[in-house]
């Protein structure tokens, strides 16, 4: 009993001691550094809208004009081009009455009714013959496009090694410059990543398409899309 009791007089005479210098970690030389990349990415798909937008009497009547006209385009877009229904999904309707101001009063117009649908197109060289095709449709708008690329998880882990790959080069400049070197990782932090389409105009399209061989479409079309990504890592320094 008096021998536990002498152990546990000892270890608590051990916990109220003092830390020495012995017993503190060795501080560890860290250099905080940020990398970045760009890949360029050829696109494989064309996203648009195509609006549909009448003003009619009733709104039974509107929405009956903007349906018809909407139909039309989705049967050239099937039939001329080989659209599939994936490929279109609607994006917007509305029906609501339309006011016009005459002589300084608001006067109902009739009932305005609005169908708006996406398109995605995954022939490129296909884009300024649809794009003039659906134009001359009168009561159908177009918006510009976009083109991007349906899978770029390849290209997102090429730019995240590559930007991985610029911060190592940024520690080991600043390192050589103080005398010493890189050491182990210590923490990586992921910055953004993303890519941004392409955008091209309605205008711009139609008149390529006119202006250029079929042979030299796609090439055209076929514009790059950047994906960047970009990574914070602290690294330890030799000395």
């Amino acid at each position: 009993m008096r021998k536990a009791a002498a152990i546990i007089a000892v270890i608590s005479a051990m916990a109220a001691m003092p830390l020495v210098a012995a017993d503190i970690p060795d501080y560890v030389p860290t250099i905080s550094v940020s990398g970045s990349a760009e890949v360029k990415v050829e696109p494989d798909t064309a996203s648009f809208t195509i609006t549909a937008t009448f003003i009619e009497e009733t709104s039974a009547e509107a929405m009956e004009k903007a349906s018809a006209m909407i139909g039309s385009a989705i049967d050239i877009l099937g039939s001329g081009f080989g659209v599939e229904d994936d490929d279109l999904t609607t994006a917007y309707i509305s029906v609501a009455p339309e006011y016009r101001w005459v002589d300084d009063e608001q006067v109902l117009a009739g009932q305005k009714a609005v169908q708006r649908v996406d398109v995605k197109l995954r022939d490129l060289s296909l884009i300024g013959d649809v794009y003039t095709s659906l134009m001359a449709l009168d009561g159908i708008s177009v918006s510009d496009v976009s083109m991007d690329k349906s899978d770029k998880s390849a290209e997102y882990r090429e730019a995240r090694m590559a930007a991985v790959r610029d911060a190592y080069a940024e520690a080991s400049a600043y390192a050589e410059a103080a005398g010493a070197k890189v050491g182990r990782v210590l923490s990586i932090s992921d910055g953004s990543s993303y890519a941004a389409p392409l955008y091209r105009s309605a205008n711009l399209m139609m008149a390529a398409a006119e202006a250029m061989p079929a042979k030299d479409a796609a090439s055209y079309y076929a514009g790059d899309i950047t994906v960047s990504a970009s990574v914070s890592i602290i690294y330890e320094i030799i000395q």
